[in-house]
């Protein structure tokens, strides 16, 4: 018999970069052509259309329709200027568009399960849709949308999204405690899947040069500022070593400033974006990896940490901040060390044991890519459809 297909609502699909993208891709791929996405061809956040959506949708090896939006655009300046209207004549309409196109594209696959895949701002669509429709409804939930506090009206309706979903997937322990602690959810209605890795793309390598690798988004949470702190304070004892940063974000200009400012800029290079192939490489050749990521006041934090796994798949030890999901992504001692991601100087010690342990940084290794290998994505997609159907 025909197994029931699945539809996929989320707005973080690729063109679009980032580990949430990343993560769908990858369901989808694995579990196609099971697995149906629908998605939308203008980001809400900046309120314009997505480059490349179209060629990006082409290549993908699963089913994706889009429409024009998924959830309200953000237009600020146009909102202040409507006050409490906006609600009426922005959010609404959006919203009552995007719960037609839902069902219409559910009834049309004649799914029996509706993924809804942003808590924060598609909150709302799980409410109508386990109130007024006979559909399994799962939330998928990741990361800071669980932690961070609401910044918007729809934002506030989390708890309610959660208590209408019928089971809520989560990506770490950590955020599965949270579910339950802020916002009550049954432990028994939460699934965990923890995201996997392309083991066939992230193979071990050889050093081509000695130099500390960190790779993410140029943003407070990442930790990239202490890093660059902690790199300072062993650049004397380790003068072959340089630090190179791949990826671009807001704090591009201030971490370049602060290079300059403790006299490193000469020994870091910050990369910007680089593609599949160079970003490979870089895994490949680094000596260690490094991503000292913390919690910010607002709840703001890693839900994963994804990036650790593509590192220890390249065999590479690393060392991340105890703060988030990090904790389940890296097993202190085994796979890397785990740090206070708001103390350069406890980084700073992480970083000289394992450049001055050859031992220990082969032991890690090791221990790595074991830890890696038992995560491939087949293994994550099949815990997705069982959490799914349990």
């Amino acid at each position: 018999m025909r197994e029931a297909p699945i539809l996929l609502v989320a707005n973080m699909m690729p063109p679009l970069i980032g580990g949430t993208p990343m993560v769908y891709d990858h369901m989808a791929r694995y579990t196609a052509p099971r697995l149906h996405v629908l998605s939308a061809w203008r980001d809400a956040d900046e309120a314009r259309l997505i480059p490349g959506w179209r060629e990006s949708d082409a290549a993908r090896p699963y089913p994706i329709r889009r429409i024009a939006w998924l959830r309200p655009p953000r237009v600020e300046k146009l909102r202040r200027q409507l006050g409490l209207l906006d609600l009426f004549l922005i959010d609404l309409p959006v919203m009552l568009i995007v719960f037609s196109a839902v069902v219409i594209e559910a009834l049309r696959l004649r799914a029996k399960t509706i993924v809804v895949g942003e808590l924060q701002g598609l909150g709302w669509l799980a409410i109508l849709l386990g109130l007024l429709t006979p559909w399994r409804v799962v939330m998928y939930t990741h990361g800071e949308e669980v932690s961070q506090k609401t910044y918007n009206r729809l934002a506030r309706l989390r708890g309610l999204a959660l208590r209408c979903s019928d089971v809520v997937l989560t990506v770490s322990s950590f955020t599965k405690l949270r579910l339950i602690v802020d916002f009550g959810v049954a432990a028994e209605r939460i699934r965990l899947v923890t995201p996997g890795v392309d083991l066939e793309r992230f193979t071990p390598g050889e050093i081509e040069e000695p130099f500390l690798l960190g790779v993410g988004r140029l943003i407070e949470r990442k930790g990239f500022d202490r890093l660059i702190e902690a790199f300072a304070r062993i650049a004397p004892d380790f003068p072959e070593y340089r630090l190179k940063l791949a990826g671009s974000g807001p704090q591009a200009d201030d971490l370049a400033q602060r290079a300059r400012d403790l006299d490193v800029s000469d020994r870091v290079d910050l990369l910007g974006s680089v593609d599949d192939v160079e970003l490979t490489r870089l895994y490949r050749s680094c000596t260690i990896f490094a991503m000292p990521n913390r919690t910010l006041p607002d709840g703001d934090t890693e839900g994963f940490g994804l990036i650790f796994l593509e590192a220890n798949a390249c065999s590479k030890p690393v060392v991340g901040g105890r703060a988030g999901g990090a904790i389940d992504a890296v097993i202190d001692g085994q796979t890397g060390l785990l740090v206070n991601g708001d103390d350069s100087e406890e980084i700073a010690t992480a970083i000289s044991r394992l450049l001055g342990d050859e031992a220990l940084r082969h032991r890690l290794a090791e221990g790595a890519l074991r830890h890696a290998r038992s995560h491939s994505w087949q293994a994550s997609a099949q815990a997705f459809l069982d959490a799914i159907e349990r």
